[in-house]
């Protein structure tokens, strides 16, 4: 074989492989996206906006009052999910809310994830340790913060007694979903 009949084809096999890349790409492209429970819906363009922070931060502020307003016994909560971009709303299932969610935010990139719990059971909960607190006081368990977790799976209880709490509040609230963890006091101080 003499040396231009190897760099023709050379020449066509790179042609070769660089066609396929480029049409790959292009059909990776055009492939429509997956939509359902796990995907961002698709707005009414044919496509999803593109959500920065502050946009995916004020849909989720939206989301979460109306949610919060319209289906207390449902919703657990949201988070952004800033590499995606999309709103993860955490829900009891319920496809009337799923149709609900994506009719009224049409164009929101949306992930919804199912929770055992609604936010109005686990506030219920975290209300009642909070009102406890003294109690706690009492027992040698100094209860720090009280929060219901967004994704509707437990109220965390933050106490340096980690291992007094993990055994005591379940005598006195039962199977309720707690998550005990090691924090310490926080002291606030003024700016100045």
């Amino acid at each position: 074989m003499d040396s231009n009949h190897r760099t023709s084809r050379a020449v066509t096999v790179l042609t070769a492989a660089l066609l396929y890349c480029l049409l790959t790409a292009v059909a990776a492209c055009a492939a429509p996206g997956r939509a359902g429970a796990d995907g961002p819906d698709p707005s009414p363009g044919g496509g999803s906006p593109r959500y920065g922070h502050a946009e995916l931060d004020a849909a989720a502020t939206r989301i979460d009052d109306y949610l919060r307003r319209d289906y207390p016994g449902h919703y657990a909560g949201v988070v952004l999910d800033t590499a995606a971009p999309a709103v993860v709303v955490y829900r009891r299932a319920s496809a009337e809310l799923d149709a609900a969610l994506r009719g009224r935010f049409t164009g929101v990139p949306l992930r919804l994830r199912d929770a055992p719990h609604s936010a109005r059971e686990l506030n219920a909960l975290a209300e009642r340790v909070r009102g406890d607190a003294d109690h706690w006081r009492r027992q040698g368990i100094t209860i720090t913060s009280v929060a219901a977790r967004p994704d509707g799976t437990a109220v965390e209880v933050g106490t340096r007694e980690v291992a007094k709490a993990t055994v005591e509040l379940p005598e006195r609230y039962g199977r309720a979903p707690l998550r005990v963890f090691g924090e310490n006091p926080t002291l606030l101080t003024p700016s100045g």
